[in-house]
């Protein structure tokens, strides 16, 4: 959209231009999510504060991109699928375990395939999930503990979807070089 500005660091609020900062140092460049959410310099602070709590959790750097992807996925934003397809890659899943996530195909990791199940219901569901799609996922080798962790990740991206979505953000050329496996520009 037209209505939102794509600031810097030199166009961004104050505070947001120090939240800028760190993006930068996260990323290596300002994705473009973070340009148009510097308008707000709490919202910034809080998807960067989230997204490196849930960097924190339990759940292998593999299953929390699968988290985020399938979030994505769901909430058809583009912006962040193309994101976690290029993190993904980062994380060494293989490329057809990532397009099997964003055609919503069985996945061939049982395991995985019980993560992504219950990320999709979670979204889908808004929270409303029953007591058998949490059994499933326990069955399945996690912990009671990884279902609130899938939470905070369907979280922090159905927050990045929606901005995304207002804001009109594309993709940055470095995500997308990464999520069609080649090296960033």
């Amino acid at each position: 959209m037209s209505l939102f500005t794509h600031h810097t660091d030199k166009t961004a609020p104050e505070e947001a231009a120090k939240v800028l900062t760190k993006v930068h140092e996260r990323y290596g460049f300002i994705p473009n999510l973070a340009a148009y959410v510097a308008e707000s310099p709490v919202v910034l602070d809080a998807i960067m504060n989230m997204a490196g709590t849930f960097d924190k959790v339990s759940l292998s750097a593999q299953e929390q991109q699968l988290v985020l992807l399938t979030t994505s996925a769901f909430n058809g934003c583009n912006y962040c699928r193309t994101v976690h397809t290029a993190l993904g890659r980062i994380a060494e899943i293989d490329p057809a375990t990532l397009e099997d996530i964003i055609a919503f195909r069985p996945l061939q990791d049982k395991k995985l395939n019980s993560l992504r199940n219950f990320s999709h219901r979670v979204v889908e569901n808004r929270g409303w999930v029953n007591e058998a799609d949490v059994q499933a996922f326990l069955d399945a080798g996690y912990q009671r503990a990884q279902v609130f962790e899938v939470v905070l990740g369907v979280a922090l991206k159905t927050l990045t979807n929606y901005c995304n979505h207002i804001a009109g953000a594309t993709p940055n050329p470095e995500f997308t070089a990464m999520a069609e496996g080649q090296a960033a520009a």
